[in-house]
């Protein structure tokens, strides 16, 4: 199997444990908000109560778990891709005279003196590229989609989630009137925000807001 091959199979396994730890922290929030009211309201420690902490326990050993993972899978593709580079980047440069070899020479200062040219650094800072899906802003940013594996710049756009859900029902559980109880469908910040690839619009990432 070459690089490009395993780098292929390796982001597609980073990928679905993703998705997995997204579906896992989705399912934990969802128990966790359901735990709250339940304290709120002094049902005590019944045993639903209890099952659902168990629950909750077994999720972030799953996480944790799947953590170690992501990180394992991130470190073999970062150094697959460093290889992949370094063998595409390699350039063989030969001269045929020795006018081709003093053109590409920089000019010679006057005899004599000790004129020393110096190339100025760039003043403008290169954009940093996050490489880590887990470590993107809730702003479009630069980093490589995993599908067609480009350098871009990721669109940003909102999406209603369970949290948008779950908020709208608890603002109806203490009494809202006059249909406040929908301001979370108005509002970004009770939304989920996800990154695509404006290339080949994959969606790359989706971060909760809890």
């Amino acid at each position: 199997m070459d690089l490009d091959s395993e780098l292929k199979e390796i982001a597609a396994e980073m990928k679905h444990v993703s998705l997995k730890r997204e579906q896992l922290k989705e399912r934990k929030n969802i128990l966790c908000i359901f735990q709250e009211l339940r304290n709120r309201a002094e049902f005590g420690q019944t045993e639903e109560a209890v099952s659902t902490q168990k629950e909750i326990e077994s999720i972030d050993e799953k996480l944790k778990e799947l953590n170690e993972k992501q990180s394992e899978l991130q470190k073999n593709y970062d150094n697959m891709l460093n290889a992949t580079k370094n063998k595409q980047h390699k350039k063989v440069v030969s001269f045929t005279d020795k006018e081709n070899i003093d053109s590409a020479a920089p000019p010679s200062p006057p005899p004599g003196s000790n004129i020393v040219y110096v190339v100025a650094p760039p003043t403008i800072p290169a954009p940093e590229v996050i490489l880590e899906l887990d470590k993107l802003p809730a702003a479009p940013c630069r980093t490589q989609c995993p599908e067609c594996r480009q350098f871009i710049t990721t669109e940003t756009f909102s999406s209603v989630s369970s949290v948008t859900w779950l908020v709208c029902i608890m603002t109806a559980l203490i009494g809202c009137a006059a249909g406040c109880c929908l301001i979370p469908f108005c509002m970004d910040r009770f939304k989920s925000t996800n990154h695509r690839c404006p290339k080949c619009r994959t969606l790359i990432k989706t971060i909760k807001k809890l």
